[in-house]
């Protein structure tokens, strides 16, 4: 039996889509009944349980051979993926794929990489085998553009000339369903890429190329950047992660490509151009 938790989010949601295509057994952490009409992958069983409530994890991990560890990010995640570490435990020898992040590590600068290597700490002393997976950016962050460049033909961000190695989330998925199912991942740590690096000003000529019409990218300070966050409703937690994101693409901490979404799942990574193509009706009105 096959654990997805977070299975109504990004990763969670198509890590179920790839796996589901494959007949095995599956089962879907969620948080509430009325989630459950969201998972549309067929013979998918569902399980109520919250990180926040551990022993509700008992049930959602009985029979479970390999899991899935991914949520959203929480000024709690420690805490929350930890309990779900310790029910992994009393459940038996359950090997857990987590989903890390960018610049994880215990001394890094971006808070969020540091919550995701305590994470990471506390699942390699468990005595569970792991496998941690670090995608560094989605390219379906690009999406959240869409209304802007619809209205104005400009997007902003805070991120200068870094160049990032953005990679689509249906790529991370075949990762993981493949490090969930096949031997020879336990105690490895992959870095997940695309096949480059582009910066937002590169981004910008690539979709101006497919739309067939100028799109700019427009480079902002990152205190500005904070402030558009913060008008925009999000905590002030949030807010500070997402500067440490910007602060860390802009320098170039994701601009390395590695191999491994070909190394371990044998086909070729998504390149831009494709994943823009396929979602361009969002970006024209």
């Amino acid at each position: 039996m096959i654990l997805i938790t977070g299975a109504t989010g990004r990763i969670g949601g198509a890590t179920l889509h790839y796996l589901s295509r494959g007949g095995m057994a599956l089962r879907a952490l969620i948080r509430s009944p009325d989630k459950a009409a969201s998972i549309v992958a067929p013979g998918v069983e569902t399980v109520i349980g919250d990180f926040a409530a551990p022993h509700s994890l008992d049930a959602a991990l009985e029979g479970v051979d390999t899991a899935l560890l991914v949520s959203a990010l929480d000024p709690r995640q420690v805490e929350l993926q930890g309990n779900f570490i310790e029910a992994a435990k009393r459940a038996g020898r359950v090997h857990i794929v987590k989903i890390s992040g960018l610049e994880t590590a215990l001394d890094s600068a971006v808070r969020s990489g540091r919550w995701h290597a305590q994470i990471e700490q506390h699942l390699e002393d468990s005595g569970l085998p792991f496998t941690h997976l670090r995608p560094l950016f989605f390219m379906q962050n690009i999406l959240r553009f869409a209304p802007m460049i619809r209205a104005t033909g400009e997007f902003v961000g805070a991120l200068q000339q870094g160049r990032v190695a953005m990679i689509d989330v249906r790529d991370i998925a075949a990762v993981a369903g493949t490090t969930l199912t096949t031997p020879g991942h336990a105690g490895k740590a992959y870095v997940l890429t695309g096949p480059e690096a582009l910066s937002y000003q590169e981004v910008a000529e690539r979709m101006s190329t497919s739309l067939g019409r100028k799109v700019i990218y427009k480079d902002i300070p990152l205190e500005a950047m904070r402030e558009r966050l913060r008008a925009s409703g999000m905590p002030e937690w949030h807010v500070e992660v997402q500067a440490d994101f910007s602060s860390a693409l802009s320098a170039g901490q994701a601009a390395t490509v590695t191999d491994v979404v070909a190394a371990v799942t044998g086909r070729q990574p998504r390149r831009f151009e494709q994943f823009f193509r396929e979602h361009m009706g969002l970006f024209t009105d």
